[in-house]
Protein backbone atom coordinates (compact mmCIF):
# COMPACT_ATOMS: atom_id res chain seq x y z
CA UNK A 1 0.00 0.00 0.00
CA UNK A 2 1.55 3.63 -1.00
CA UNK A 3 -0.01 6.25 1.01
CA UNK A 4 -0.19 9.67 -1.01
CA UNK A 5 -1.11 12.98 0.73
CA UNK A 6 -1.84 15.07 -1.90
CA UNK A 7 -4.17 15.34 -5.03
CA UNK A 8 -2.20 13.73 -8.12
CA UNK A 9 -3.67 12.15 -10.94
CA UNK A 10 -3.10 8.43 -11.36
CA UNK A 11 0.89 8.33 -11.83
CA UNK A 12 1.70 6.49 -14.90
CA UNK A 13 3.60 3.52 -13.66
CA UNK A 14 -0.12 2.80 -12.47
CA UNK A 15 -1.85 2.82 -15.54
CA UNK A 16 -1.59 -0.47 -17.52
CA UNK A 17 -2.01 0.86 -21.16
CA UNK A 18 -0.60 4.33 -20.98
CA UNK A 19 -2.83 4.65 -24.39
CA UNK A 20 -6.38 3.54 -22.74
CA UNK A 21 -8.55 6.65 -21.63
CA UNK A 22 -8.86 6.38 -17.90
CA UNK A 23 -12.62 5.71 -16.65
CA UNK A 24 -13.41 7.18 -13.04
CA UNK A 25 -15.50 4.65 -10.85
CA UNK A 26 -16.88 5.33 -8.02
CA UNK A 27 -18.00 2.85 -5.70
CA UNK A 28 -17.58 1.54 -1.68
CA UNK A 29 -13.95 1.25 0.12
CA UNK A 30 -12.97 -1.90 -1.82
CA UNK A 31 -10.35 -2.54 1.06
CA UNK A 32 -13.07 -2.92 3.92
CA UNK A 33 -16.29 -4.08 1.99
CA UNK A 34 -14.35 -7.11 -0.01
CA UNK A 35 -17.27 -9.09 -0.82
CA UNK A 36 -20.78 -8.85 -1.88
CA UNK A 37 -22.62 -7.60 -4.90
CA UNK A 38 -21.22 -4.33 -5.03
CA UNK A 39 -17.69 -5.52 -5.16
CA UNK A 40 -19.00 -7.77 -7.58
CA UNK A 41 -20.51 -5.59 -9.85
CA UNK A 42 -17.86 -3.02 -9.62
CA UNK A 43 -15.16 -5.42 -10.86
CA UNK A 44 -17.07 -6.65 -13.54
CA UNK A 45 -17.66 -3.12 -14.86
CA UNK A 46 -14.10 -2.63 -14.65
CA UNK A 47 -13.19 -5.47 -16.62
CA UNK A 48 -15.86 -4.95 -18.93
CA UNK A 49 -14.04 -1.48 -19.33
CA UNK A 50 -10.47 -2.62 -19.91
CA UNK A 51 -11.67 -4.77 -22.64
CA UNK A 52 -13.24 -2.26 -24.37
CA UNK A 53 -9.92 0.19 -24.58
CA UNK A 54 -10.37 1.72 -21.15
CA UNK A 55 -8.43 2.02 -18.20
CA UNK A 56 -10.59 2.02 -15.41
CA UNK A 57 -9.41 3.29 -11.72
CA UNK A 58 -11.91 3.37 -8.41
CA UNK A 59 -12.64 5.75 -6.48
CA UNK A 60 -13.93 5.22 -3.43
CA UNK A 61 -13.92 7.04 0.36
CA UNK A 62 -12.05 5.74 3.41
CA UNK A 63 -13.72 4.07 6.17
CA UNK A 64 -10.79 4.53 8.27
CA UNK A 65 -12.35 6.63 11.03
CA UNK A 66 -9.24 6.35 13.06
CA UNK A 67 -7.38 8.55 10.32
CA UNK A 68 -10.36 10.37 9.02
CA UNK A 69 -11.62 11.55 13.25
CA UNK A 70 -7.82 12.41 13.40
CA UNK A 71 -7.40 14.89 10.52
CA UNK A 72 -10.94 16.17 11.35
CA UNK A 73 -9.35 17.11 15.05
CA UNK A 74 -6.47 18.70 13.79
CA UNK A 75 -8.46 20.90 11.35
CA UNK A 76 -7.28 19.44 7.82
CA UNK A 77 -9.49 20.56 5.32
CA UNK A 78 -7.87 18.24 2.69
CA UNK A 79 -8.65 14.30 3.41
CA UNK A 80 -5.93 12.16 2.85
CA UNK A 81 -5.53 9.93 -0.20
CA UNK A 82 -4.37 6.39 -0.38
CA UNK A 83 -3.52 4.86 -3.32
CA UNK A 84 -3.75 1.03 -3.48
CA UNK A 85 -4.12 -1.93 -5.90
CA UNK A 86 -7.05 -3.45 -5.37
CA UNK A 87 -7.69 -6.80 -8.35
CA UNK A 88 -5.27 -5.78 -10.30
CA UNK A 89 -6.99 -1.86 -10.26
CA UNK A 90 -5.98 0.79 -9.17
CA UNK A 91 -8.13 2.31 -6.17
CA UNK A 92 -7.62 5.52 -4.38
CA UNK A 93 -9.22 6.16 -0.61
CA UNK A 94 -10.01 9.70 0.08
CA UNK A 95 -10.73 10.11 3.31
CA UNK A 96 -14.39 12.00 4.33
CA UNK A 97 -14.92 14.50 6.82
CA UNK A 98 -18.58 13.72 8.82
CA UNK A 99 -18.73 10.21 7.16
CA UNK A 100 -21.39 9.28 9.65
CA UNK A 101 -23.80 11.27 8.18
CA UNK A 102 -25.05 9.36 5.21
CA UNK A 103 -25.43 12.29 3.05
CA UNK A 104 -21.61 12.86 3.37
CA UNK A 105 -20.54 9.81 3.12
CA UNK A 106 -19.03 10.48 -0.69
CA UNK A 107 -18.61 14.18 -0.05
CA UNK A 108 -15.12 15.59 -1.07
CA UNK A 109 -13.88 19.18 -1.52
CA UNK A 110 -14.44 20.30 -5.15
CA UNK A 111 -11.60 21.68 -6.10
CA UNK A 112 -8.94 19.00 -5.13
CA UNK A 113 -11.10 16.56 -6.39
CA UNK A 114 -11.52 18.49 -9.92
CA UNK A 115 -7.59 19.02 -10.31
CA UNK A 116 -7.36 14.95 -9.85
CA UNK A 117 -9.59 14.20 -12.39
CA UNK A 118 -8.20 16.65 -14.76
CA UNK A 119 -10.22 16.27 -17.76
CA UNK A 120 -13.67 15.21 -18.76
CA UNK A 121 -13.18 11.47 -18.60
CA UNK A 122 -16.28 8.89 -18.55
CA UNK A 123 -17.34 8.27 -15.12
CA UNK A 124 -19.53 6.07 -13.15
CA UNK A 125 -20.92 5.48 -10.21
CA UNK A 126 -21.59 1.22 -9.60
CA UNK A 127 -22.73 0.99 -5.70
CA UNK A 128 -25.66 0.01 -3.57
CA UNK A 129 -27.20 3.04 -3.50
CA UNK A 130 -26.81 6.03 -5.69
CA UNK A 131 -25.00 8.10 -3.60
CA UNK A 132 -21.91 7.42 -4.72
CA UNK A 133 -22.72 9.65 -7.86
CA UNK A 134 -22.48 12.29 -5.66
CA UNK A 135 -18.54 13.81 -6.80
CA UNK A 136 -19.25 13.55 -10.20
CA UNK A 137 -22.98 15.70 -9.57
CA UNK A 138 -20.96 18.48 -7.16
CA UNK A 139 -18.58 18.84 -10.35
CA UNK A 140 -21.26 18.78 -12.65
CA UNK A 141 -19.38 15.86 -14.48
CA UNK A 142 -21.47 14.26 -16.81
CA UNK A 143 -21.93 10.45 -15.44
CA UNK A 144 -24.15 7.35 -15.27
CA UNK A 145 -25.05 4.83 -12.48
CA UNK A 146 -25.70 1.57 -12.03
CA UNK A 147 -27.10 1.16 -8.54
CA UNK A 148 -28.53 -1.74 -6.57
CA UNK A 149 -31.48 -0.31 -5.22
CA UNK A 150 -32.93 3.06 -4.08
CA UNK A 151 -31.64 4.94 -1.10
CA UNK A 152 -34.57 4.34 1.48
CA UNK A 153 -34.94 0.70 -0.03
CA UNK A 154 -31.26 0.54 0.74
CA UNK A 155 -31.54 1.35 4.81
CA UNK A 156 -35.11 1.64 5.84
CA UNK A 157 -34.93 -1.89 7.40
CA UNK A 158 -31.91 -0.79 9.23
CA UNK A 159 -33.19 2.00 10.65
CA UNK A 160 -36.58 0.93 11.64
CA UNK A 161 -34.88 -1.98 13.13
CA UNK A 162 -31.97 -0.35 15.65
CA UNK A 163 -32.74 0.83 18.62
CA UNK A 164 -32.79 4.72 19.51
CA UNK A 165 -29.56 6.13 19.94
CA UNK A 166 -27.66 9.17 17.87
CA UNK A 167 -27.14 7.03 15.11
CA UNK A 168 -30.87 6.31 14.62
CA UNK A 169 -31.63 9.88 14.81
CA UNK A 170 -29.16 11.33 12.75
CA UNK A 171 -30.44 8.70 9.87
CA UNK A 172 -33.90 9.58 10.38
CA UNK A 173 -32.94 13.63 10.66
CA UNK A 174 -30.67 13.67 7.45
CA UNK A 175 -33.65 11.53 5.48
CA UNK A 176 -34.81 14.11 3.49
CA UNK A 177 -31.54 15.81 2.26
CA UNK A 178 -30.15 12.16 1.19
CA UNK A 179 -33.78 11.87 -1.11
CA UNK A 180 -33.09 14.94 -2.60
CA UNK A 181 -29.64 14.04 -3.17
CA UNK A 182 -30.83 10.97 -4.63
CA UNK A 183 -33.40 12.81 -7.02
CA UNK A 184 -30.89 14.87 -8.26
CA UNK A 185 -28.17 12.04 -9.02
CA UNK A 186 -31.41 10.41 -10.83
CA UNK A 187 -32.05 13.52 -12.51
CA UNK A 188 -29.03 14.20 -13.77
CA UNK A 189 -27.27 10.87 -14.83
CA UNK A 190 -27.11 10.38 -18.57
CA UNK A 191 -27.99 6.50 -18.04
CA UNK A 192 -29.41 4.88 -14.99
CA UNK A 193 -28.71 1.01 -14.71
CA UNK A 194 -30.23 -1.10 -12.07
CA UNK A 195 -30.33 -4.42 -11.46
CA UNK A 196 -33.54 -5.94 -11.40
CA UNK A 197 -37.46 -4.61 -12.29
CA UNK A 198 -37.87 -4.33 -9.07
CA UNK A 199 -35.20 -1.15 -8.39
CA UNK A 200 -36.46 0.08 -11.93
CA UNK A 201 -40.04 0.57 -10.55
CA UNK A 202 -38.75 1.86 -6.89
CA UNK A 203 -36.46 4.80 -9.02
CA UNK A 204 -39.42 5.18 -11.19
CA UNK A 205 -41.82 5.67 -8.55
CA UNK A 206 -40.04 8.77 -7.51
CA UNK A 207 -40.17 10.04 -10.81
CA UNK A 208 -41.67 8.20 -14.00
CA UNK A 209 -39.96 10.31 -16.55
CA UNK A 210 -36.72 9.14 -15.86
CA UNK A 211 -38.33 5.50 -17.93
CA UNK A 212 -36.73 6.43 -21.06
CA UNK A 213 -32.90 6.08 -19.83
CA UNK A 214 -33.50 3.44 -17.43
CA UNK A 215 -32.54 -0.19 -18.05
CA UNK A 216 -32.26 -3.50 -15.73
CA UNK A 217 -28.39 -5.11 -16.28
CA UNK A 218 -28.31 -7.63 -13.72
CA UNK A 219 -25.13 -8.34 -11.79
CA UNK A 220 -23.52 -11.49 -13.54
CA UNK A 221 -21.52 -14.36 -11.99
CA UNK A 222 -18.34 -15.87 -12.84
CA UNK A 223 -20.06 -19.46 -14.11
CA UNK A 224 -16.39 -20.60 -14.49
CA UNK A 225 -15.97 -20.22 -10.64
CA UNK A 226 -19.85 -20.64 -9.84
CA UNK A 227 -20.25 -24.26 -11.53
CA UNK A 228 -21.74 -27.39 -10.50
CA UNK A 229 -20.24 -30.37 -8.96
CA UNK A 230 -20.29 -34.27 -10.06
CA UNK A 231 -21.81 -35.20 -7.02
CA UNK A 232 -23.06 -32.68 -4.63
CA UNK A 233 -23.46 -33.87 -0.88
CA UNK A 234 -27.22 -32.41 -0.81
CA UNK A 235 -26.58 -32.44 3.23
CA UNK A 236 -26.95 -28.69 4.34
CA UNK A 237 -28.26 -25.60 3.91
CA UNK A 238 -26.39 -22.75 3.26
CA UNK A 239 -27.62 -18.91 4.53
CA UNK A 240 -24.95 -15.75 2.84
CA UNK A 241 -24.97 -12.60 4.61
CA UNK A 242 -24.84 -10.05 7.34
CA UNK A 243 -26.52 -12.55 9.91
CA UNK A 244 -26.38 -8.99 12.21
CA UNK A 245 -28.42 -6.88 9.45
CA UNK A 246 -32.27 -6.77 10.05
CA UNK A 247 -32.79 -7.17 6.49
CA UNK A 248 -31.76 -10.39 5.73
CA UNK A 249 -34.53 -11.58 8.55
CA UNK A 250 -31.97 -14.61 10.29
CA UNK A 251 -34.99 -15.17 12.43
CA UNK A 252 -37.18 -16.96 9.62
CA UNK A 253 -34.97 -19.42 8.31
CA UNK A 254 -34.25 -20.16 12.06
CA UNK A 255 -37.47 -21.04 13.19
CA UNK A 256 -38.26 -22.66 9.81
CA UNK A 257 -35.21 -24.81 10.48
CA UNK A 258 -36.32 -25.72 13.97
CA UNK A 259 -40.24 -26.98 12.16
CA UNK A 260 -38.60 -29.21 9.77
CA UNK A 261 -34.91 -30.01 10.93
CA UNK A 262 -36.13 -33.31 13.35
CA UNK A 263 -37.73 -34.90 10.11
CA UNK A 264 -34.48 -34.64 8.19
CA UNK A 265 -32.10 -36.03 10.36
CA UNK A 266 -28.95 -35.32 8.00
CA UNK A 267 -29.31 -31.89 7.53
CA UNK A 268 -27.26 -28.75 8.45
CA UNK A 269 -27.88 -25.46 8.38
CA UNK A 270 -24.48 -23.35 7.53
CA UNK A 271 -24.45 -19.77 8.27
CA UNK A 272 -21.50 -17.68 6.50
CA UNK A 273 -21.15 -13.98 7.70
CA UNK A 274 -20.34 -11.77 10.02
CA UNK A 275 -22.44 -11.44 13.37
CA UNK A 276 -22.52 -10.03 16.68
CA UNK A 277 -23.77 -11.46 20.27
CA UNK A 278 -27.19 -11.33 19.76
CA UNK A 279 -27.38 -13.43 16.79
CA UNK A 280 -24.63 -15.91 18.33
CA UNK A 281 -27.27 -16.16 21.88
CA UNK A 282 -29.80 -16.87 19.01
CA UNK A 283 -27.59 -19.95 17.54
CA UNK A 284 -26.58 -20.82 20.82
CA UNK A 285 -30.32 -21.14 22.52
CA UNK A 286 -31.34 -22.99 19.49
CA UNK A 287 -33.32 -26.42 19.48
CA UNK A 288 -30.96 -27.50 16.96
CA UNK A 289 -28.10 -25.66 17.76
CA UNK A 290 -25.75 -28.85 17.87
CA UNK A 291 -26.14 -28.92 13.66
CA UNK A 292 -25.56 -25.38 13.00
CA UNK A 293 -22.35 -24.04 11.52
CA UNK A 294 -21.54 -20.41 11.84
CA UNK A 295 -18.85 -19.95 9.09
CA UNK A 296 -17.69 -16.85 9.83
CA UNK A 297 -13.88 -15.32 8.11
CA UNK A 298 -13.69 -18.09 5.17
CA UNK A 299 -12.54 -18.28 2.33
CA UNK A 300 -14.12 -17.33 -1.60
CA UNK A 301 -12.95 -21.11 -2.69
CA UNK A 302 -14.90 -22.61 0.76
CA UNK A 303 -17.40 -20.43 0.04
CA UNK A 304 -18.08 -21.95 -3.33
CA UNK A 305 -17.85 -25.34 -2.25
CA UNK A 306 -20.75 -24.73 0.60
CA UNK A 307 -23.06 -23.55 -2.05
CA UNK A 308 -22.33 -26.51 -4.31
CA UNK A 309 -23.04 -29.32 -2.23
CA UNK A 310 -25.88 -27.37 -0.42
CA UNK A 311 -29.46 -29.01 -0.58
CA UNK A 312 -30.70 -25.27 -1.16
CA UNK A 313 -29.31 -22.06 -0.26
CA UNK A 314 -31.61 -19.61 1.54
CA UNK A 315 -32.53 -16.36 1.25
CA UNK A 316 -35.44 -15.05 4.45
CA UNK A 317 -34.57 -11.23 3.28
CA UNK A 318 -37.45 -8.69 3.80
CA UNK A 319 -35.71 -7.06 1.33
CA UNK A 320 -32.94 -7.19 -1.44
CA UNK A 321 -32.04 -5.16 -4.22
CA UNK A 322 -31.12 -8.16 -6.45
CA UNK A 323 -28.98 -11.25 -4.00
CA UNK A 324 -26.28 -11.98 -5.49
CA UNK A 325 -25.72 -14.98 -3.07
CA UNK A 326 -29.13 -16.17 -5.37
CA UNK A 327 -27.35 -15.61 -8.90
CA UNK A 328 -24.33 -17.71 -7.46
CA UNK A 329 -26.02 -19.87 -6.03
CA UNK A 330 -28.36 -20.46 -9.31
CA UNK A 331 -24.89 -20.97 -11.08
CA UNK A 332 -23.57 -23.94 -8.62
CA UNK A 333 -27.01 -25.56 -9.73
CA UNK A 334 -28.29 -24.88 -6.44
CA UNK A 335 -32.19 -24.36 -5.98
CA UNK A 336 -33.07 -21.30 -4.12
CA UNK A 337 -35.64 -21.02 -1.93
CA UNK A 338 -36.21 -17.00 -0.99
CA UNK A 339 -39.05 -14.75 0.36
CA UNK A 340 -40.19 -12.08 -1.98
CA UNK A 341 -38.36 -9.57 -1.03
CA UNK A 342 -37.78 -7.34 -4.26
CA UNK A 343 -34.60 -8.23 -6.06
CA UNK A 344 -34.55 -12.23 -6.03
CA UNK A 345 -38.13 -12.30 -7.61
CA UNK A 346 -36.64 -11.25 -11.34
CA UNK A 347 -34.22 -14.57 -11.04
CA UNK A 348 -36.06 -17.29 -9.09
CA UNK A 349 -38.51 -19.18 -11.09
CA UNK A 350 -40.97 -21.03 -8.85
CA UNK A 351 -40.88 -24.56 -9.65
CA UNK A 352 -37.85 -23.76 -12.41
CA UNK A 353 -34.91 -23.47 -10.48
CA UNK A 354 -36.16 -22.85 -6.89
CA UNK A 355 -39.26 -21.44 -4.86
CA UNK A 356 -40.64 -17.99 -4.26
CA UNK A 357 -42.40 -17.81 -0.42
CA UNK A 358 -45.59 -16.45 -0.53
CA UNK A 359 -45.20 -15.23 3.42
CA UNK A 360 -42.84 -14.77 5.88
CA UNK A 361 -44.24 -17.98 7.60
CA UNK A 362 -41.66 -20.07 9.09
CA UNK A 363 -44.18 -22.63 8.87
CA UNK A 364 -44.24 -22.13 4.42
CA UNK A 365 -40.42 -22.27 4.74
CA UNK A 366 -40.05 -25.51 6.31
CA UNK A 367 -42.64 -27.36 3.93
CA UNK A 368 -40.75 -26.05 0.88
CA UNK A 369 -37.37 -27.54 2.39
CA UNK A 370 -38.77 -30.58 3.31
CA UNK A 371 -40.43 -30.79 -0.18
CA UNK A 372 -37.20 -30.08 -1.85
CA UNK A 373 -35.07 -33.02 0.63
CA UNK A 374 -37.57 -36.09 0.09
CA UNK A 375 -37.56 -35.74 -3.55
CA UNK A 376 -34.37 -36.74 -5.39
CA UNK A 377 -35.86 -36.08 -9.34
CA UNK A 378 -37.38 -32.55 -8.19
CA UNK A 379 -33.43 -31.84 -6.99
CA UNK A 380 -31.87 -32.85 -9.90
CA UNK A 381 -34.56 -31.42 -11.94
CA UNK A 382 -34.31 -28.03 -9.97
CA UNK A 383 -30.52 -28.42 -10.09
CA UNK A 384 -29.93 -28.87 -14.19
CA UNK A 385 -32.68 -25.90 -14.87
CA UNK A 386 -30.58 -23.15 -12.17
CA UNK A 387 -27.35 -24.16 -13.89
CA UNK A 388 -28.87 -23.38 -17.60
CA UNK A 389 -31.00 -20.01 -16.41
CA UNK A 390 -27.56 -18.80 -14.82
CA UNK A 391 -25.86 -19.28 -18.26
CA UNK A 392 -28.70 -17.85 -20.30
CA UNK A 393 -29.24 -14.65 -18.03
CA UNK A 394 -26.43 -14.56 -15.40
CA UNK A 395 -22.96 -15.02 -16.68
CA UNK A 396 -20.30 -12.62 -18.12
CA UNK A 397 -21.43 -13.38 -21.63
CA UNK A 398 -24.64 -12.97 -21.47
CA UNK A 399 -24.27 -9.52 -19.52
CA UNK A 400 -21.46 -8.23 -21.29
CA UNK A 401 -23.46 -6.60 -24.21
CA UNK A 402 -25.48 -4.82 -21.42
CA UNK A 403 -22.49 -2.78 -19.75
CA UNK A 404 -20.92 -2.12 -23.28
CA UNK A 405 -23.69 -0.28 -24.66
CA UNK A 406 -24.03 1.33 -20.92
CA UNK A 407 -19.91 2.21 -20.99
CA UNK A 408 -20.16 3.61 -24.31
CA UNK A 409 -23.35 5.15 -23.68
Amino acid sequence: MMSVNNWSRPSTASVRNRMARPLCISTLDLAYFRHGGVVTKAIVFARIAREEGFEPFFLTPSVDLHRTVRRTIRFHKTPILREIQFSRYTCHQLGVLFPELEYNAHRFPHAGLKRFLGEPIPCFAVSGNNHAARPFLDLGMDFSIWPGATYWEDCRHRIANAPWSLRKVLDLATKPVCENLERAIFQKAGRIAVDTRYTRDCALHIDPSWDGKTTVIPVPVDTDVYQPVPQPAHNSLVFIGRLSDPRKNLKLLLDAFALCGESLPRIELHLIGASDSTEQELLKNHPLASRIRWLHGISEEEKVRHIQNALALIIPSFQEGFGITGAEALACGTPVISTRCGGTEDHVIPGENGFLLQSFDPSEMSDAIRHLAKDPALQQRLSGQAREYALKHLSIRAVRPLLQNLIHA
